[in-house]
């Protein structure tokens, strides 16, 4: 069978597991301290952590190894799986975030982002001014699972001038297999002859068959025999093997996910521990590396504050007019053609989730505005209220951000009754585009008079969070609706029997 095929077949598989993260880790002797920053070369908020044992002696240099994460991972997730075995090594982890979905690397397409530049310059020179980091090439890992495999051998390949030990786990090696998916569409280019060059370039099995003398770093490479990366891993093995150039393998039971990755942290530590040990004492790539000139990561208090501008918020309160006009309605899924009881809050049945697909999508900033009409039977002549929960997704459904829930009031009439309810809601993709930008929705109802009735609740998906990085994997926004009688107001009984969605010019 040909490579293309083989990572084909595993693409599917290698990144839709990626995101299983590790399970929470009790106390343990590891200090880590997490950073959120404004990185000129990505043009954008970053944040990663840096850990080390807490005992670690301030007053010499100690060796530092970065562990690139998952395309789907939040952040966190080496964190957890060093953090159990880390106070153990006399060694510095650094655990940057993913960074969009760039793959780690500086895109040929939006030359604003270089998160590449951001790694193996910005960082470095961050966690060696702020740390006791050894600034040696030989004292200096990279490690990384997946999408963040391929980024550690890509920049060991591309600077070998800086790394020595190299941990490749369930590594997605070969661009050209995920060429116009999961973010490189943007980053890189469509699946099309003028831009498949560009995925072959950055390919690290390419990059290792082109080698005529073996790298100067150790190699880890490690994966699970279930794996849908070790297609990949052994492409890559094959190609060390018939260049003699010298590795360490280990296969383990398991698939590509933190249940295996964490298992294989210790191991990977102390293997990077040993390699710095080996460098120390045959004095191999004790020279300093240059640290890198230019503007230095500017150290935030939190993540940014977004919030609807004054022509989204104007527009989202606008008096509800009757005939929104063109573009007209989109489809709302999830509604069974009877309808569905209104569950009350703590009752046994769950609402149904209402899902619909909008219009707010790519990477320009727009305001895109979606009028909720629904239908609701009650047999009560009381006036009361239902309440909506409001999730947007991206087309994976990973969730970007929540809008507080709000309590829609239906007024009192003749029982049995139908009532319509109206709710706007206005989802703001921000400028320059959403990865620097966030993304804000906001959510007013309105009140039988067609006036909005008290403020709308707004949800944010801010700059440097993890849900903002997941919207280039697929950016598309997805909402989804869950109605309940909850709260002091609460309609007694209440069924919904139709929903609405119009796009708004």
């Amino acid at each position: 069978m040909t490579l293309r095929p083989l990572l084909a077949a595993a693409a599917t598989l290698l990144l839709a597991s990626a995101s299983l993260a590790a399970p929470p880790t009790a106390a343990t002797d590891t200090l880590w301290k997490r950073f959120i920053v404004r990185s000129p070369a990505t043009g954008k908020v970053e944040r990663f952590f840096v850990g080390h044992a807490k005992d670690l002696a301030p007053d010499r240099k100690h060796p530092v190894v970065y562990f690139l994460p998952g395309l789907l991972d939040g952040g966190a997730e080496w964190k957890q799986a060093l953090d159990p075995h880390l106070g153990r090594f006399d060694l510095i982890a650094v655990c940057p975030s993913v960074g969009g979905a760039t793959w780690y690397m500086n895109s040929p397409a939006r030359e604003w982002m270089r998160w590449g530049d951001y790694l193996t310059d910005e960082l470095r020179a961050f966690v060696e001014a702020n740390f006791p980091a050894s600034p040696q090439k030989g004292q200096r890992g990279i490690a990384g699972i997946s999408a963040g495999a391929h980024g550690a051998l890509y920049h060991a390949l591309l600077r070998p001038d800086l790394y020595a030990s190299i941990g490749v786990l369930s590594g997605a090696l070969d661009l050209p297999a995920y060429a116009g998916q999961v973010g490189l569409d943007y980053w890189i280019g469509p699946r099309t002859p003028d831009s498949l060059p560009l995925y072959a370039q950055r390919s690290t099995l390419r990059l290792m068959a082109a080698l005529e003398t073996p790298p100067p770093f150790a190699l880890f490479l490690d994966t699970a025999d279930k794996d849908g990366a070790k297609p990949q891993m052994d492409m890559l093995r094959r190609i060390l093997d018939t260049k003699h150039f010298p590795y360490q393998w280990h296969v383990g039971r398991g698939a590509h996910n933190w249940t295996y990755w964490s298992s294989r942290a210790a191991d990977l530590l102390a293997w990077n521990a040993d390699q710095f040990a080996q460098n120390r004492r045959l004095g191999r790539y004790a020279e300093d590396t240059p640290a890198p000139a230019g503007p230095g990561l500017e150290v935030l208090k939190g993540y940014p504050e977004v919030a609807l501008s004054e022509e989204a918020l104007a527009r989202l309160r606008a008096p509800w007019d009757p005939a929104p006009g063109t573009p007209g309605p989109l489809i709302v899924n999830g509604l069974p053609p009877a309808g569905a009881l209104i569950p009350r809050e703590g009752d046994p049945d769950k609402p149904t989730p209402l899902k619909a697909s909008l219009t707010a999508r790519g990477y320009e900033p727009a305001i895109h505005l979606y009028r909720l009409t629904l239908t609701v039977s009650t047999p009560t002549p009381d006036a009361g209220t239902v309440t909506l929960a409001t999730v947007l997704r991206n087309r994976r459904g990973q969730s970007l951000l929540t809008i507080p829930p709000v309590a829609i009031p239906v007024p009192a009439g003749a029982a049995p009754r139908d009532a319509l309810l109206h709710v706007r809601l206005a989802v703001e993709l921000g400028s320059p585009d959403p990865l620097r930008g966030g993304i804000v929705a906001g959510l007013q109802v309105f009140g039988a008079d067609g006036q909005p009735v008290g403020n709308p609740n707004v949800g944010q998906c801010q700059p440097g969070t993890p849900a903002v990085e997941r919207w280039p994997l697929a950016p598309h926004a997805i909402a989804e609706w869950k109605i309940t009688l909850a709260g002091p107001h609460a309609l007694s009984h209440a069924a919904l029997r139709s929903a609405r969605l119009d796009a708004e010019p």
